[in-house]
């Protein structure tokens, strides 16, 4: 039996009960009070749970369906075209399958490599970019595939209104945490580091020991936005330990906290443990995008966190160096990258 049903919720519908819908609408729409509102249930949701459902969040599912279909097709073109784009330094481009493993996870062990390919994208710099040019690490370029042209359009409106999503929920978190509603903003200008990641996950066998299309872990990220088909696959770890299918709600995006939330509110708020294991027959596709803050920004617990009987559980740090290790743990093109994991997919090519 594999960790997710062995570990598995005993009662499915009073878990799924307490997974909180949260009405943005209101909020974006500027409703008198609605900040107060939306700030408390959020507070809740990332003390208590780690995750909710985001509703009115204002993206077209339009949009949501042609980043979908982009993915499909980008997924279906052959492997070697797909290689040509292989990840790079700084993770935008192809990811294939045997390539990536949790190494940085602390919720669990992982030996063997993630069972998914994934195409990355970020901010669509061209060639003149200042950072381009001078070949600043995360500010790097996008990788396009040249016999699907027409994926880009639609890829990036995802990512740029996904983005803009998130930068409206700052001022929710920010006034959950006690501090002013604009605190984040700065944080996040000048092209914050975000990524798209377009995931394909073939089926697996779920008898397989410790083989996960994504091994649990938690995300790296400020917060995630993940848009999901019915297809089943993601298992969630709750506070009680015990592992959990969140159902599909339509018109809504799965969010939760990554570490660097975590590390920003001295654990105050919850960093969710996540994974997947496709057992459903049948190809899975998401779209994960991933909002954190610009890879210049100090990272320090915040005021609002930090007391006598509470003490700052960590140090200042700068956010590039913090994803920097965070890739090198996880991704075997990483130089320094060294696991198990990739010894393994090294000696079976």
């Amino acid at each position: 039996m594999n960790l997710f049903k062995e570990q598995g919720v005993r009662d499915y519908a009073e878990a799924a009960a307490k997974i909180p819908v949260i009405d943005f609408g209101p909020y974006f729409a500027g409703a008198p009070g609605a900040l107060d509102r939306v700030a408390a249930e959020a507070r809740h949701a990332c003390e208590n749970i780690g995750f909710f459902y985001a509703l009115g969040h204002g993206v077209p599912e339009e949009l949501i369906d042609r980043a979908f279909v982009a993915s499909r097709r980008f997924h279906a073109l052959p492997l070697d075209e797909k290689l040509d784009l292989r990840l790079n330094e700084n993770n935008i481009g192809y990811l294939p399958i045997n390539a990536s493993v949790q190494g940085a996870s602390t919720v669990h062990k992982a030996t063997r490599p993630n069972q998914n390919e994934s195409f990355f994208i970020s901010h669509d710099r061209g060639a003149d970019h200042p950072d381009v040019i001078a070949g600043t690490p995360l500010r790097g370029r996008n990788q396009w595939p040249e016999s699907l042209p027409e994926i880009r359009e639609p890829m990036m409106a995802y990512f740029h209104a996904l983005g803009a999503m998130c930068d409206r929920i700052l001022p929710v978190f920010a006034a959950a945490l006690e501090i002013p509603a604009d605190f984040f903003a700065r944080f996040f200008a000048n092209e914050g580091h975000a990524n798209l990641r377009f995931l394909h996950y073939p089926p697996q066998d779920p008898g397989e020991d410790n083989l996960f299309g994504q091994a649990p872990h938690t995300d790296n990220s400020f917060m995630t936005a993940l848009a999901r088909t019915d297809v089943p696959g993601l298992a969630v770890r709750l506070p009680s330990g015990e592992w959990f299918s969140p159902p599909v709600i339509p018109g809504t995006f799965l969010i939760n906290l990554g570490n660097i939330m975590r590390r920003w509110s001295n654990d105050r708020f919850l960093s969710t443990p996540h994974g997947v294991l496709n057992d459903s027959g049948t190809d899975r596709y998401s779209i994960a995008y991933f909002h954190s803050p610009n890879p210049d920004a100090v990272i320090e617990c915040l005021p609002s966190c930090v007391s006598a009987d509470n003490p700052a559980r960590y140090k200042p740090a700068v956010y590039r160096d913090l994803v920097l290790e965070f890739y090198r743990a996880n991704y075997f093109h990483q130089q320094g990258h060294r696991s198990e994991a990739a010894a393994l997919a090294a000696a079976a090519e």
